[in-house]
């Protein structure tokens, strides 16, 4: 009795399933389109399930589009349907590529024309920066960078969300995050940026305190941007401030030595030099890297600056002296001096305005030199070139 009352059951049961009716997708999605989320969840997890339906692509699809429209609605009723809806939708998505054809899913407009997935995506991607770029406005980080993880979602190989999300976070003083995205795009995207390996060396030298790491992120970038003359000085910064100074002088000779006409190698000895407050050896070095290569434009600067550096020092020294006949013997004597360094720096910041002819800071040293070696007509040159490049912003 009892064995027939089991088999019954079963019967019963197999009945139930059997009858169950196939789930009519397109209502699904009519319903969506109305704003009737509720009755479209429940249609397409219904059709998910169901024998007849589960294996159709465009099934899947619905789904995407329902469980999206869950994540973006504004109406409260529908807010709290799912967990994570848009992470529901983009493995629908997925679903339904794996399952589907050749041709691209779409659905239509009140006209009758096609909506393809991709344009529906690269919607649902605006809708999620435009969000992120409120929030970040109203100075609401969480949500910027929420909404700006969402794009990743809808499209992981674009690198705006990253890097947004990356910027967001890091306003937010969210630097784990931050990272995260920084790291992403150098390491998965190839998205290879001067800026994020400068946020990625703060991060990791100032916030987190890994000097290994920023020491290696610096010499990361220094290879990928040979250009850029900042990265090597963070690499020489960070070796000084890790106490291996030797290691930083030794690599620096040993490439000289391999390579001796190369005057970018220099330019990066001067940076050490400068670094450990050699002055005058710094200013030797990069004298050689301008005699290797007399456009390179970051030796002539810095050896500018360093001459011109001298003058101000002198000036600033010989201000400070007192009235006394001592005092202004003094002065005299050192007027001699500050001219000198000026005629030192006078012929590099030429040569930077020869290979950068608005470079502001060129113009206003050498308006000051001519100015005080008595070259009116260069002084007034050099004048008219500021007048024409008008006020700084």
């Amino acid at each position: 009795m009892k064995r027939m009352i089991l088999v019954l059951a079963a019967v019963a049961i197999a009945g139930y399933s059997f009858g169950q009716k196939k789930p009519k997708i397109n209502q699904a999605e009519k319903a969506r389109e109305e704003g009737n989320l509720g009755e479209a969840k429940e249609i397409i997890d219904a059709a998910i399930e169901h024998e007849k339906t589960k294996e159709d692509g465009k099934t899947w699809y619905y789904r995407g589009l329902i469980y999206a429209s869950l994540d973006t609605t504004s109406n409260p009723q529908y807010e709290n349907l799912a967990n994570e809806p848009l992470k529901v939708a983009m493995e629908s998505f997925a679903k339904a590529d794996e399952l589907g054809g050749k041709s691209e899913y779409y659905i239509s407009d009140a006209n009758g024309l096609p909506i393809l997935k991709s344009q529906q995506l690269q919607t649902l991607w605006g809708y999620y920066l435009n969000k992120g770029v409120e929030g970040y406005q109203a100075q609401e980080t969480d949500k910027a960078v929420e909404n700006f993880t969402k794009t990743q979602w809808v499209m992981p190989k674009d690198t705006t969300g990253y890097i947004y999300a990356g910027l967001a976070a890091q306003s937010g003083e969210d630097y784990a995050t931050a990272t995260k995205n920084y790291y992403s795009l150098i390491n998965d995207l190839d998205y290879q940026s001067e800026d994020i390996y400068n946020s990625l060396i703060y991060i990791e030298g100032t916030v987190n305190k890994d000097m290994d790491k920023a020491l290696k992120l610096a010499r990361d970038a220094k290879s990928k941007f040979p250009e850029n003359p900042d990265f090597a000085k963070t690499e020489i910064n960070y070796l000084i401030q890790m106490d291996k100074i030797d290691e930083a002088r030794s690599g620096i000779e040993s490439a000289i030595a391999k390579d001796p006409g190369n005057s970018s190698l220099y330019f990066t000895l001067g940076v050490m030099y400068e670094e450990l407050e050699q002055k005058d050896k710094a200013i030797e070095a990069y004298a050689k890297a301008v005699e290797l290569d007399k456009t390179n434009f970051n030796a002539n600067f810095n050896l500018a600056v360093l001459h011109y550096n001298n003058a101000v020092a002198l000036v600033t020294a010989k201000n400070n002296l007192g009235i006394t006949t001592e005092d202004r013997k003094k002065a005299k004597a050192m007027e001699k001096d500050i001219l000198a360094a000026l005629e030192n720096a006078m012929p590099y910041w030429e040569e930077v305005l020869v290979l950068e002819p608005e470079n502001r800071t060129a113009l206003e040293s050498l308006q000051y030199i001519y100015s005080q070696l008595k070259l009116n007509e260069k002084a007034v040159k050099v004048s008219k070139k500021l007048e024409a490049l008008g006020d700084v912003e």
